[in-house]
């Protein structure tokens, strides 16, 4: 198992994007994405995880009042590295229970549940433990997916 680091795909995007760009299979669908919160420590979170129930996700608690949010990115950008990012502020919470410290942001395809699959891992700009009634947020352009994203909550 290989471990994450700022600005990795998945193994299920890799194989997606491989998949799509040599002509071996169409793209999925147009559709959402989401932005879910790990408490994973750095080095630790694996890339060969699909889904959001693997054993190095963590991911917070919906006790917690959490939920995953709309990630929303803007189209690929026409540059060398090519990018995207969040198009309009993310916000998660009010807290209604101490959800621990995030670490990453995990982009995946599904608004719940445990069988959404992992496309990619935004290491946090700095950790943040939110306290019961607190809200964490995401400016929009601060979830840049490419080489060396960083996501800024």
């Amino acid at each position: 198992m290989t471990a994450l680091s700022q600005g990795q795909m998945f193994q299920y995007a890799e194989q997606q994007a491989l998949n799509a760009v040599f002509l071996k299979a169409q793209s999925p669908a147009v559709a959402n994405t989401y932005l879910a919160l790990s408490t994973t420590a750095i080095g630790a979170l694996q890339s060969t995880e699909v889904s959001m129930a693997g054993a190095s996700i963590n991911e917070y608690a919906t006790a917690s009042g959490y939920a995953r949010q709309n990630y929303n990115p803007t189209a690929a950008s026409a540059a060398s590295p090519s990018q995207l990012w969040n198009s309009a502020q993310i916000t998660w919470g009010p807290f209604t229970a101490a959800p621990g410290t995030a670490q990453w942001g995990i982009a995946c395809d599904a608004v719940s549940g445990t069988a959404a699959h992992t496309i990619a891992a935004f290491l946090l700009s700095s950790t943040r433990t939110p306290a019961i009634g607190d809200s964490l947020q995401a400016a929009a352009g601060t979830g840049a997916a490419g080489v060396g994203f960083i996501c800024q909550v």
